[in-house]
C-alpha cells in the first residue's frame, strides 16, 4: 500500500504502548518512521527497535506526530503537557481514516458508539455486509487495513472519540447514552460530549441513527431541524411516524419503504434490548441501500455475542445467563428488563457510578448476591427489605444463587450482570464471563 509522504520517514511519539500503541508502531515502522514511546507500565516487554523516552528530557517539538492510545486520560501528565503546547494529538483511528481515503474514496464508513449495545449492533451490521467490525470491538483498525471492503464498520468507545479530531461517517449510530466511565472523563457532561463527537463532522446526505427511547439523545437531537444530515429515529417502545419501530413482532419502517415487516421471533429477539439493537441495525443497513428481505434473512440467524445476556445452560431446572459485559449500571438495568423475576449476581471494581437506578427493578429481583469492591455500594441501594447477600468471590456467589433458585421453588433464572468493571478481580469482562461459565460447568457436574 502506498501512501503519500505525510507519514513516511517521520519521528513518531506514542503515549500508551498497549495493543493499540504497538499496532501504531508496527504500522508506521513499516513506513520507515522512527518510533519513540511512553507507557506507565514498566513491566511490559517492548520491541528493542522502539525507544522508550525519558519524560524529564522530553522535547515535544522534536516529533512530527504524537499518537495517544485510547484509555490514556487527558489528565495524564504527558497528555496535559502536549495539550498545553497546542500540539495536535493523533490516534490510530485518524491514521486508519487517512489510509482508507488513499485506498478508495468510495469506501463507506459506518461508525457506531453508545454506552451499551454498540458491539452487538456493529456485529449485526457487519454480518449482513460480509465484513467484520473494527475498532473497540476488538479488531484493531490498522491490523485489518488490508482486509477491508467497500463497507467499513467501526465501533468507537468514548476513549477513542475523546481524541478524534475529525471523522465523517456516511452513517453514524448512537445506541444510547447512560452514565459510564465518569472517573475517566470527569463528569457525565464530558462523557456525553465525547459520544456526540461521532457526528460533528457529518454533512448533507450523511445519516445519523438515534435511539428514540433514550432520554439523553432526545434532549440533544429531538425537535432540532438538521439541514446538514439525515436523522433516523428508532424505537422499541413507540410507533414513530417518521422513523423505524418494532412492535408486536412487526418492524414498522416509516422512513424508507413505509412498510410493516413481520418476522419470526427467535431466542435472541426475545430479549428486550436485542429487539432495539435489531431496529438500529436495520436502519443502518437500509441507509446502506440494503434490501429489507436480505437484511431479515441474514440478521435473523444472528445468535448474539458472548457475555451479553448469554444463555449458557441449566442446572436441574435453573437457567443461567452470562452478562459479564454489563460493566455499568445502565447495562444491568437493560438486562433486568428482559426478566420477570431473576436472581442477580453483581459487583466488581468502581467506576464512579451511582447505583440508585437499580432500585427500579427491586420487584424483579428475588435475591441479589454481591462480591467485589462495589458490593457494599450496590447493597446499600437495595435497603434492608431486599434479599441480599455478600460473598467472598464469584464462586460463592454462583453456588449460593443456585441454592436460592431451588429454595424459591420457582427456579428463578440466575443472571450475572455485575454493573461494575472487572479490573482488580479479572483482566477484563471476557475473563470474568469465562470464569462464570467454568463455575457453572462445575456446578452442573456436581448436580448430575
Amino acid at each position: 500500500m502506498l501512501l503519500n509522504n505525510k507519514y513516511y520517514y517521520k519521528k513518531i511519539l506514542i503515549i500508551g504502548f498497549g495493543e493499540t500503541g504497538k499496532s501504531i508502531a508496527k504500522f508506521l515502522s513499516a513506513k520507515k518512521c522512527k518510533i519513540f514511546f511512553w507507557d506507565d507500565n514498566n513491566k511490559n516487554n517492548y520491541n528493542k527497535k522502539f525507544k522508550k523516552i525519558c519524560p524529564k528530557e522530553l522535547e515535544l517539538n522534536y516529533y512530527d506526530f504524537i499518537f495517544v492510545s485510547p484509555g490514556v486520560s487527558k489528565k495524564h501528565f504527558l497528555v496535559k503537557k502536549i495539550i498545553s503546547k497546542g500540539i495536535h494529538i493523533s490516534t490510530d483511528i485518524e491514521l486508519f481514516l487517512y489510509s482508507i481515503s488513499n485506498l478508495d474514496a468510495k469506501i463507506k464508513l459506518i461508525a457506531i458508539t453508545g454506552t451499551n449495545g454498540k458491539s452487538t449492533v456493529a456485529m449485526m451490521i457487519a454480518k449482513v455486509l460480509n465484513t467484520k467490525p473494527l475498532g473497540n470491538y476488538g479488531n484493531l483498525v490498522l491490523d485489518n487495513l488490508n482486509k477491508i471492503n467497500k463497507n467499513v464498520v467501526v465501533e468507537l468507545s468514548s476513549f477513542q472519540l475523546d481524541y478524534i479530531n475529525k471523522i465523517r461517517p456516511s452513517i453514524s449510530v448512537i445506541t444510547n447514552i447512560k452514565p459510564d466511565h465518569i472517573s475517566h472523563h470527569g463528569n457525565f457532561k464530558n462523557y456525553k460530549n465525547t459520544k456526540f463527537n461521532i457526528t460533528k463532522d457529518q454533512k448533507k446526505n450523511d445519516y445519523l441513527i438515534l435511539n428514540y427511547d433514550d432520554l439523553n439523545l432526545r434532549r440533544k437531537y429531538n425537535n432540532k431541524k438538521s439541514e446538514k444530515l439525515k436523522i433516523i429515529w428508532v424505537s422499541n417502545k413507540n410507533t414513530l411516524k417518521k422513523g423505524i419501530s418494532l412492535k408486536n413482532k412487526k418492524l414498522v419502517d416509516n422512513y424508507f419503504d413505509y412498510k410493516s415487516h413481520e418476522f419470526k421471533e427467535n431466542i435472541f429477539l426475545k430479549l428486550e434490548h436485542n429487539r432495539l439493537n435489531f431496529c438500529i441495525a436495520f436502519a443502518a443497513l437500509k441507509a446502506s441501500n440494503m434490501n429489507a428481505n436480505t437484511i431479515f434473512k441474514k440478521i435473523l440467524n444472528f445468535k448474539g455475542l458472548p457475555h451479553r445476556i448469554e444463555f449458557i445452560g441449566k442446572v436441574n431446572k435453573t437457567s443461567f445467563y452470562n452478562d459479564s459485559k454489563a460493566t455499568n449500571v445502565a447495562a444491568t438495568c437493560s438486562a433486568l428488563e428482559s426478566f420477570d423475576k431473576v436472581i442477580l449476581i453483581a459487583g466488581g471494581s468502581k467506576k464512579g457510578e451511582n447505583y440508585k437506578p437499580l432500585t427500579k427493578f427491586t420487584n424483579r429481583i428475588f435475591a441479589v448476591f454481591l462480591f467485589g469492591e462495589t458490593a457494599k455500594d450496590i447493597g446499600k441501594v437495595f435497603g434492608s427489605a431486599s434479599r441480599k447477600y455478600f460473598c467472598k468471590d464469584m464462586t460463592e456467589a454462583v453456588r449460593f444463587s443456585f441454592k436460592a433458585s431451588e429454595f424459591s421453588k420457582n427456579n428463578y433464572p440466575v443472571l450475572l450482570s455485575p454493573a461494575s468493571a472487572s479490573y482488580g478481580l479479572y483482566k477484563n469482562f471476557k475473563k470474568r464471563g469465562e470464569h462464570f461459565k467454568n463455575i457453572f460447568k462445575k456446578l452442573r457436574e456436581d448436580a448430575a
